[in-house]
Parts: C-alpha cells; sequence; structure tokens
C-alpha cells in the first residue's frame, strides 16, 4: 500500500527525521565547517559583481545543532562586491532569537551565475551559497555559522527590492510552515486582505495531522516601515490555535512578502504573494498543471511528490506523479480525482491512487490561474508547495539555466546546491556548489548529464551529473526536478536565466 506524506520547514530540515525515527519531531546532527571558497569557472552565463547591486531580502530555513531556525533580513550590495549595511532577523525553534541585528558583509559573483555572499553580525559570520537566475532573484544555500563551526542545513531565496511602502492594498495568499507550540510540525495556506491597518480573510491550516478549514481570520494587522521592514498580526476565532501569530514582514515588492514568526512557543516561517485574479469556478478553472510538494509521513519520514494532472468541469485526469518516502520510491504513479472552487480562489482536490486504494487531498488557493499555494488535508500527512499552469508541447530546452536542488541523501545525509547548467538540444553541462553532512561543502564540481521530455504531458527523465532525474516541464523558463534513485530524496528547478 501507498505509504503516505507530511510537511513540515523544509525537505532539508525533515530529512533528519530518517536518522531519529520519532514521528512529528526533530533531531540533527552536525559536523565542522570551513569558510567556503568562491564559485569559479562555468559557463560565459554573462553575469559580474556589477550584476547584485541594490537592496536584497533573503529568507532561509532549516536546522542547526538540533534545532530548526528561520533567518529572514535585507541587505545593500553595492554592484561592487561590498554589503554596506542590513538587517538580519534569526529565529528558532528553542525558543531563541536575534532580532534587528545590523550586518555588513562581502560578495562575490561568477560569471555563471553563482555566488557567495559573506553577513557579519553580533551573532556571527555566516556564509550564503546562491545561483542568480536574474540580477532580481536568486536561490541559496547557507554553508555554515562561522562562529559555531557547524553544517547548517538551510536553504531560501534572494528577492530584489523593487519599491518600499508603508501600506499593503488587495488579497494576499499565505504559506506558513513551522511548529506548533508542542513543536509539532504546522503548515497553512490562505488568503489576507489589507485595508488601511487591518488584515482580514481565512486560513486553512494543518497541525499534525488536524485539518482545520476555512477558518476566519480575526484582529488582524500591520505596520511596515519606511524601509519596508514591519510587523504583522492575526488570530482566528475557531480552530484548534486561537492565539494570535505575530510576525516580522519583509516588504520585497507590491507583490511580495517575506514573513517570520516572532513567537517562541509557535515557530513559522513563510512568505505571502498578491492575489492578481481568480478562475472562481471549475468551469473556468482548468488545463493542465504541475505540482511540487514535500514534508514528512507522521513516523517521520521525510516525502517528496512531484506531479502533474489535468483540471476540467470538477474532473481531475491524466494524473501520474513520481514520490518518495524515505527511500521507498514510486515512479510515473497514475491518479485520477475531483476538485471543486470557489470564488475567493479557494479550491480543494482529492487525488485518487487508485493502483495503492489510497488518496491525497489538497487545498490551494490562487495567486492566479497559473499559480497556487498548496497544503495537503491528511491526518497522516502534512505537506505544502505550489501549484503551476502547465504548457505542454516541450521536447528540448535551450539556453543557462539556474539549478537548485535540496533534499536527503541515505549515504551522505541532507545535501543541498545550486548551480548553473547549459541546456542545448538533449544535453546539459555546467558547475555545481555542494554540500552535504558527510563531506561538507565542495564547490566548483563540473557536472554534464542528458534528458527526454514527453510532450504530451511534459515529464520526462534524464541525469545531472550521475543523479538521475524526473524532469517536469512547467514552462520553457521553469523545469521541476525530482530525483528517482531511492537512496536520493531530493526535489529542485530549473530557471531560466536572464542576465
Amino acid at each position: 500500500m501507498r505509504k503516505t506524506f507530511l510537511t513540515l520547514i523544509s525537505v532539508v530540515a525533515l530529512a533528519f527525521l530518517v536518522a531519529c525515527g520519532g514521528g512529528w519531531s526533530n533531531n540533527n546532527h552536525n559536523k565542522n565547517v570551513l569558510a567556503p571558497t568562491a564559485p569559479a569557472g562555468g559557463n560565459s552565463a554573462g553575469f559580474s559583481d556589477s550584476s547584485f547591486k541594490g537592496n536584497y531580502v533573503f529568507a532561509v530555513n532549516g536546522i542547526t545543532r538540533g534545532k530548526t531556525l528561520a533567518v529572514a533580513g535585507i541587505f545593500t550590495a553595492d554592484g561592487d562586491g561590498n554589503i554596506t549595511s542590513g538587517t538580519r532577523d534569526t529565529v528558532y525553534d528553542s525558543g531563541s532569537q536575534s532580532l534587528s541585528e545590523p550586518i555588513t558583509g562581502s560578495y562575490s559573483v561568477n560569471q555563471d551565475g553563482r555566488g557567495l555572499v559573506t553577513l557579519n553580525g553580533s551573532s556571527g559570520t555566516v556564509y550564503y551559497l546562491f545561483v542568480l537566475s536574474s540580477p532580481s532573484a536568486g536561490k541559496l544555500f547557507q554553508n555554515g555559522t562561522a562562529s559555531e563551526s557547524v553544517v547548517v542545513d538551510a536553504i531560501g531565496r534572494l528577492e530584489l527590492q523593487t519599491s518600499t511602502s508603508t501600506t499593503l492594498a488587495g488579497s494576499y495568499v499565505v504559506r506558513l510552515d513551522g511548529e506548533d507550540s508542542g513543536k509539532l510540525p504546522y503548515g497553512a495556506v490562505g488568503g489576507l486582505t489589507a485595508s488601511g491597518s487591518t488584515l482580514t480573510g481565512s486560513i486553512d491550516e494543518n497541525d499534525a495531522g488536524t485539518f482545520s478549514p476555512s477558518l476566519a481570520v480575526s484582529a488582524g494587522s500591520y505596520s511596515l516601515s519606511a524601509n519596508g521592514r514591519g510587523t504583522a498580526s492575526y488570530a482566528t476565532a475557531t480552530g484548534p490555535n486561537t492565539a494570535a501569530h505575530n510576525f516580522i514582514v519583509y516588504y520585497v515588492s507590491p507583490s511580495r512578502l517575506e514573513l517570520i514568526s516572532t513567537d517562541p512557543k509557535f515557530w513559522l516561517h513563510g512568505y505571502a504573494d498578491l492575489q492578481t485574479s481568480v478562475d472562481g469556478t471549475v468551469a473556468s478553472f482548468i488545463g493542465d498543471q504541475v505540482f511540487n510538494i514535500s514534508g514528512s509521513d507522521s513516523r517521520g519520514n521525510p516525502v517528496q511528490e512531484t506531479g502533474r494532472f489535468t483540471l476540467s468541469a470538477g474532473s481531475l485526469s491524466n494524473g501520474f506523479a513520481d514520490y518518495n518516502d524515505g527511500g521507498l520510491l514510486y515512479t510515473d504513479t497514475p491518479f485520477n480525482g475531483i476538485y471543486t472552487v470557489a470564488p475567493s480562489g479557494r479550491w480543494q482536490a482529492t487525488l485518487d491512487y487508485t493502483s495503492f486504494a489510497s488518496s491525497l487531498g489538497l487545498v490551494g488557493w490562487q495567486v492566479s490561474p497559473q499559480q497556487s499555494l498548496v497544503l495537503t488535508t491528511s491526518s497522516t500527512q502534512l505537506e505544502t508547495g505550489d501549484m503551476r499552469a502547465q504548457t505542454l508541447g516541450l521536447t528540448t530546452i535551450a539556453g543557462e539555466y539556474a539549478e537548485y536542488y535540496s533534499g536527503y541523501n541515505g549515504g551522505s545525509g541532507n545535501l543541498e546546491s545550486t548551480g548553473n547548467l547549459l541546456a542545448a538540444g538533449g544535453t546539459l553541462s555546467g558547475f555545481v556548489d555542494e554540500q552535504t553532512d558527510s563531506s561538507g561543502f565542495q564547490g566548483n564540481i563540473p557536472v554534464s548529464g542528458s534528458y527526454t521530455i514527453d510532450p504530451i504531458y511534459g515529464r520526462g527523465s534524464g541525469y545531472i551529473g550521475t543523479k538521475p532525474v524526473a524532469i517536469y516541464t512547467v514552462s520553457a523558463d521553469t523545469i521541476y526536478l525530482f530525483s528517482v534513485d531511492s537512496n536520493s530524496l531530493y526535489q529542485g528547478t530549473l530557471t531560466l536565466q536572464t542576465p
């Protein structure tokens, strides 16, 4: 019978559950870390230090020294290798926090978009390896904390702050991950509408398998300073968690916010995207979709799943997925199902895996008809992720792609990677920077690979170096990667670079 899943913070953090085996819990191991070398060599994608200039919001989450952590902040890059100023907020599920910490530092950007940023503050020096998909966006992982000399398995995002504002307007779709006051996994998606300084709306939450749908938000409010850093708070009048959730907010743009909880005993992080439009009926919310979710099951096994299906007037067809539950790998698993949609853009679906006599329940909120943020609804599953409209008909991709993946390898523990790959015909070549628990950081690793894509449903297969992967095309600009090696549980993306 098909195993079930569950999510938490990131698969990186969840992967430690395999070793400790205590469902709905966390643990960790670590080792000494040295300052990483800056990326070098690789393809000539057109990036340089001058590509990285302006105010960048960064957000990462993961695990270190038996604690889960989340970090959010902002820094100013001068286009010449210097971080001239910044602020970061770091929170741990242990309750310890370092808030509004001033930071400075340095950075370098390689020609292929890979880079290294070093941030110095009173709590220590932190190294991030990153890859840019454009001067305004990138993915990163934390190499370690020099003051503690430990590997930190944390992954996240870099986003150029395009403007600042002290007010919000419109409805935002929110995704939250973390732990409740008992350190049990928690996930939520929902819609919050900003009007003046108040927040209203509803939230769907899954707290360690207890799914609570459409909880009305009460007493919601926010406040933003001129530099885009601020606070937000909301509560729900019903459900298992009625106490207020309090956040630090980083304003990236009118359409994007990063969130990090300041509640020591209900530890959360996430983001909010401005809802631009919705297809609010089953007649309008149709077409091909790709979903990418991850988490853990109630026994503590890390789980990842990537799949696709077709929506049509309440029916879900042409569904199949690849998933890995703690090393139990299934590929091309077929399913069908049904779905409903509300005028708010909130939808629910049931995915029936007939071959395994099991099903997966999803609830999602549309950011637009092309993208939704997603949460599982099962009592034995807690996963979060996203779903995107799929462009079919591709057989190859071409250009320079930012490569990013994270997860768990049975032989080496947690792994994180950023890189650049040149796609030409059916081949891939480039360099990656990678970190594993057993080997620590290894930089400038040359890789090559090949792939094929089925144009009918947009799923393909191939290799990145020695790693076998399933490939799901979202579009020619975005490809989802899923490991089909049962010993290597990870997901990732290829994103077309635009220097």
